[in-house]
């Protein structure tokens, strides 16, 4: 599958409703994937229609799909021996060939400093939408190993990176003009949604227990709590104002805090 470097202009996504809009991106990436001829710029957006983007929100979203379509192959023929062992569907390493031209494009993204990361993080959260191209472009490569780790057999590595990809591509929009004072780490939350919508996709192909996804939803919903209340300007919120604000009982936060807890984050290294 052709994946695409998520480069993302503007931190505007406030007025989307976040799921709605990820799973239509999934799936129009899917339809630009498979089409055997490339969309225009009107099909691709007519997609979002209903979602009142913005000019630039719609520049953003079609320079995300608009991907270089990928060469046309000719009629199929009757497989034979000869003709499959003949037909180039891999490069060297086993990986695909749009997967190995993606990973080496990579290469060429430009290094920043820590101090130079951190300045634009601060610049993110602050409200400069003008950084999120590069704090994009630094994060890609966090995203194809962390695909990496949950790839397998039934799982494609280039699936894998393209929900990753998604995921780095809304949250940052969601992180920008949130304060930096807000206690917000963007390395931190930008791993996490990575992280959040690999697991995801691995629980959709795998068919793993709804149980364990229902458990995982309410973990993350505490931990948005945890992080809205302190950004009130409060000390760590007691299980009282955690319940009062997530509807939850006590004691069902009281098993939920234990397990946030005692899970090791997985994420993007620093």
């Amino acid at each position: 599958m052709t994946i695409p470097v998520a480069r993302v202009r503007k931190g505007i996504w406030d007025m989307l409703d976040r799921n709605t809009f990820m799973e239509t991106l999934r799936e129009v990436a899917e339809i630009v994937r498979t089409s055997a001829q490339p969309l225009t710029r009107e099909e691709i957006l007519g997609y979002f229609k209903d979602m009142e983007l913005s000019a630039e929100q719609k520049e953003m979203v079609f320079e995300y799909l608009s991907t270089p379509h990928e060469e046309e192959t000719p009629e199929t023929e009757p497989e034979t021996e000869e003709n499959v062992q003949e037909r180039p569907e891999a490069g060297e390493s086993g990986c695909s060939k749009a997967l190995e031209l993606y990973m080496e494009d990579l290469k060429g993204i430009r290094q920043y400093t820590e101090d130079e990361l951190e300045d634009m993080y601060d610049e993110l959260l602050n409200g400069n939408a003008e950084v999120i191209n590069a704090v994009s472009d630094s994060m890609l490569a966090n995203v194809a190993v962390l695909a990496d780790e949950y790839a397998s057999d039934r799982v494609a590595l280039e699936d894998l990176i393209q929900e990753g990809n998604i995921a780095l591509f809304v949250r940052l929009g969601e992180l920008c003009g949130i304060g930096a004072g807000s206690g917000y780490d963007v390395v931190a939350e930008a791993g996490e949604a990575v992280n959040d919508a690999m697991k995801a996709y691995v629980s959709q192909i795998t068919g793993e227990d709804d149980s364990e996804n229902a458990v995982v939803g309410k973990a993350n919903l505490v931990k948005e709590a945890v992080k809205h209340l302190k950004g009130e300007g409060k000390a760590a919120p007691t299980v009282k104002e955690l319940a009062d604000y997530t509807h939850l009982s006590e004691e069902e936060l009281a098993d939920i805090l234990n397990i946030i807890d005692n899970v090791k984050p997985v994420g993007f290294k620093r």
